[in-house]
């Protein structure tokens, strides 16, 4: 078993990457919008035994370094793989993506498919959820303003990965097909909007159970 915990020069900066455990295939977790591999802990113990595992820190984001240039799925799914190819983490991959981690996922798996041997989708935002968290009513409810707040670090300088969270989701709206990469989506069980008129509430959670079935 190799244990890796390190920094590894990628696209003219570094990458962070925890890997432990051994086997055939390699999981690949993916966290969510501007959080670091901060499942690491809580997942690792109840794989490593079985199988080999990775988490790594995008840029922007935990140790790694501040991003080059504004940032896509795309150009995030590269790094990943350029990442995994210097650190020698070969697949094939099951590819495990949360929040936004999802999309980034969902990019690797339609760019490397011949690498991919499966994919988790861990209550994945869909493809039209930036769009859809904008469009909250400010109606004086802390969850109204706190998606104001998020409405406002969707955009590249609002955030430290320098993602342009709009532009991001307009391109994996274009992947239609993963081939014959077994996908599995898995979604919370509830979505309580505290204080939020129950309409818009109402209209958050048809978008979000929508998006789940889309990625489907």
């Amino acid at each position: 078993t190799t244990l890796r915990d390190e920094l590894v020069p990628v696209a003219g900066g570094q990458l962070h990457i925890r890997c432990a455990g051994e086997g055939d295939t390699t999981i690949m977790l993916i966290a969510g919008f501007e959080a670091g591999a901060d499942i690491w802990s809580a997942v690792t113990p109840d794989l490593e035994s079985e199988t080999r595992v990775c988490a790594y820190d995008r840029f922007g984001t935990g140790t790694s370094s501040p991003p080059l240039g504004d940032q896509t799925f795309e150009t995030q799914a590269d790094d990943l793989h350029a990442l995994l190819d210097a650190a020698g983490e070969a697949g094939p991959y099951v590819v495990v993506g949360h929040s936004f981690g999802g999309a980034e996922a969902v990019t690797f798996a339609s760019t490397y498919a011949d690498e991919v041997v499966g994919l988790l989708l861990l209550d994945a935002s869909p493809a039209p959820w930036p769009d859809t968290a904008c469009a909250v009513v400010d109606d004086g409810s802390e969850v109204a303003a706190s998606f104001q707040i998020t409405c406002g670090m969707f955009e590249p300088d609002g955030n430290a990965e320098r993602l342009d969270a709009h532009t991001a989701f307009d391109l994996v709206a274009q992947i239609d097909s993963l081939g014959d990469v077994p996908l599995l989506v898995a979604s919370a069980a509830e979505r309580p909007y505290p204080g939020l008129a129950e309409a818009e509430a109402t209209r958050l959670r048809a978008a979000w159970d929508a998006g789940q079935a889309a990625w489907a």
